[in-house]
């Protein structure tokens, strides 16, 4: 091998190694943009290849068009992979975009002289904005603070955008080799490869860093959902509503209720223990489908929801949503009708999370204490100690 060769194979191996990469990943861990990366790397590695034939080959205007649509299709399954994760954009305007790079590349490009300002950028540009896309995608993406690795990501995306730009500058004042046959043995493809073989590396391991840490997320989203109704676990309820009442907007009230299923023994002893996990998970999603800003299962048959901007009316309503279409809901046991009793309290400015938790469990008591299948507002603070001390005595 003879000069920029030698880094082609370089490249062709580092976007390989990176594409079986994050195929295995994405097979272990589940997470679809580790198939968009892994697409993006082996177009890569194709271009790579597909330059190596350069010096042999009698059609260079087929050899020049395969390596830049490798390279473009490569950046654009990169940034169609982000688009996908960070934003709920459509990707047809993504896709129309590189096509139509695509089509005006013979007309631009191929007809302009080699190495000239004109060529040079009109060859490069298309790089630049793919790769800008893709940096764009994560700033502009759904979530409000961006992590460290997403961050990193984005800086290497406009660096890498920013390089295909000095590339084409470059291009411009020292050529590109007097044709595509010659430039593997030119000085700018020396210079242009150690630089690409650079920026695919971090940019590989900036994506993995991401992808994996999506997989974290995911991993810990779903160890805090409970398995059997799908709300959020005890602890995960106190998280997300601590959160919550913190990022608050709105003028209305914070409400909390608690709801307890009514008799849930007798039904686990009559019908078994798997029509009770029905009647949990059925339950479970009587509550998330009638509203609730937050909705957990705190454990066995009780559950809570916080809705931010309520108030008692509102709260009222919410409740009676969920019973009726709890008494609505079918069963694989026909006769079982199920019921559930509830506390409700609006939160008092000051009040915390705790308190407001503490003032709706005296209610849920009350509740039961009135024959259940009800729902009772929580007292004011003077009636919440003989409300437990009742509860207790009836234990």
């Amino acid at each position: 091998m003879a000069n920029a060769t030698y880094l082609l194979a370089v490249n062709f191996s580092i976007g390989l190694a990176f594409s079986l990469a994050f195929v295995g990943i994405a097979r272990s861990q589940r997470v679809s943009m580790g198939y968009w990366c892994a697409s993006g790397f082996l177009f890569a590695s194709s271009a790579a290849s597909v330059e190596t034939l350069a010096p042999h080959t009698a059609m260079p205007a087929l050899i020049s068009f395969l390596s830049f649509s490798c390279l473009l299709t490569a950046l654009t399954m990169v940034t169609a992979g982000l688009l996908r994760n960070f934003t709920a954009s459509s990707l047809w305007p993504l896709l129309g975009l590189y096509l139509s790079l695509e089509v005006a590349f013979p007309f631009v490009v191929t007809g302009a002289k080699r190495d000239s300002l004109f060529h040079a950028f009109s060859y490069q540009t298309p790089f630049a904005i793919m790769t800008a896309l893709g940096g764009a995608a994560i700033l502009s993406g759904k979530k409000s603070r961006k992590t460290i690795p997403e961050r990193f990501l984005a800086a290497v995306l406009f660096l890498t955008s920013a390089q295909f730009l000095f590339k084409a500058c470059l291009a411009h004042a020292i050529g590109t080799g007097s044709s595509v046959q010659t430039y593997a043995f030119s000085s700018y493809a020396q210079y242009s490869q150690t630089i690409s073989a650079i920026l695919s590396i971090l940019l590989g391991v900036s994506l993995m860093m991401v992808v994996m840490e999506e997989s974290n997320s995911r991993t810990r989203h779903t160890l805090l959902r409970d398995h059997l109704s799908g709300l959020w676990t005890r602890r995960a309820f106190f998280e997300h509503s601590e959160a919550a009442l913190k990022r608050k907007t709105g003028t209305g009230t914070p409400v909390v209720i608690l709801c307890d299923l009514d008799h849930f023994k007798r039904i686990n002893d009559t019908y078994g223990h798997a029509v009770g996990d029905e009647v949990i998970s059925v339950f479970a999603a009587c509550l998330e489908a009638a509203g609730g800003d937050v909705c957990g299962r705190l454990g066995g048959e009780e559950f809570a929801a916080l809705s931010l901007n309520s108030n008692a009316s509102l709260a009222q309503l919410h409740v009676e949503a969920v019973r009726a279409r709890l008494l609505n809901a079918e069963f694989r046991q026909e006769q079982l009708r199920p019921t559930a009793s509830f506390g409700i309290a609006v939160m008092e400015p000051g009040e915390t999370l705790s308190e407001a938790i503490n003032r709706a469990d005296a209610a849920l008591y009350e509740a039961k204490s009135r024959g259940r299948n009800t729902f009772v507002f929580s007292r004011n603070e003077k009636d919440i100690a003989s409300i437990l001390r009742e509860a207790l005595l009836r234990r």
